[in-house]
């Protein structure tokens, strides 16, 4: 499909989801990235500027001013309502709790924020009677690049399923800033860190592993004959076996007097991945 027809697929897929389940406006978190960024001006095409409200929440400290920033004016070149709530004390909180190591700090306090600010979108959806929007793409779920009940946590994920290359296809199509659409990936979560150097590679070629993994179910040695290197097609095929959970409900342990010892267990679906 070209661009534009995906464009239009997206926003009859928007409209339609609001108006089966009986919503009108969004709320969503935007952060001055790529994602978010096409995702908002999707839904601003689909529902109209009056109907969505688009939250900016830095951590202080953390989040660049440049994020900030280009986060602000693109709320204001789609005229949509916009707030900046900080979440600071959010995390100050979560680092008084004095329980396990302090090794694991750091990644505790990352998906602490990434959390927070999901309170934070529902708290607010719940006053609007919106719905909540999801900023990640097809690459960061099949990589599991999320934060379970963080930034993968929405109630319908627009870009869900494009990948990061072919959200950056779509950035250049509703005419997102070259600013942004040349900035470097990153969750802000831990200064000076980007995605792709948490990754190991360029989303250019993580993408092209990952259609040939999923999409043409291509094995790790093919990969690897591809031209790719062993560590790199290990390590990308290793993410998406490890974090198969991110991308699974809750298990539920089913009762039922047929099964053995009154126990069953069903396992959910995997949304097309490879175990």
């Amino acid at each position: 499909m070209s661009t534009k027809e995906v464009y239009g697929a997206l926003i009859l897929g928007i409209r339609d989801y609001f108006k089966k389940n009986n919503f009108q406006k969004a709320v969503i978190g935007v952060s001055g990235g790529l994602d978010s960024s096409v995702a908002i001006s999707l839904v601003v095409r689909a529902l109209g500027k009056q109907n969505v409200t688009a939250i900016l929440m830095p951590d202080i400290g953390t989040t660049s001013g440049d994020s900030i920033r280009q986060a602000m004016d693109l709320a204001k070149k789609l005229k949509i309502s916009h707030k900046i709530i900080q979440i600071n004390d959010f995390i100050k909180f979560a680092e008084n709790i004095k329980i396990g190591s302090k090794k694991n700090m750091v990644y505790a306090i990352s998906n602490a924020k990434a959390r927070a600010r999901m309170l934070i979108l529902y708290y607010i959806a719940n006053l609007e009677n919106a719905l909540v929007i999801g900023t990640s793409d097809k690459s960061e779920i099949a990589l599991g690049y999320t934060t379970k009940y963080g930034d993968n946590a929405a109630d319908i994920l627009v870009i869900g399923d494009l990948w990061k290359t072919e959200v950056i296809e779509m950035g250049k199509f509703l005419g997102i800033s070259e600013e942004i659409l040349r900035k470097k990936p990153s969750a802000e979560l831990v200064k000076g860190v980007t995605a792709e150097k948490e990754l190991g590679a360029s989303y250019e070629v993580l993408d092209r592993i990952l259609k040939m993994y999923i999409e043409n179910d291509l094995s790790f040695k093919q990969i690897i004959k591809k031209g790719f290197k062993a560590r790199l097609v290990k390590n990308v095929v290793g993410r998406i076996r490890l974090n198969e959970h991110k991308r699974r409900a809750a298990m539920l342990i089913r009762i039922s007097e047929k099964s053995f010892h009154g126990m069953e267990w069903r396992m959910p679906v995997t949304n097309g991945f490879k175990d």
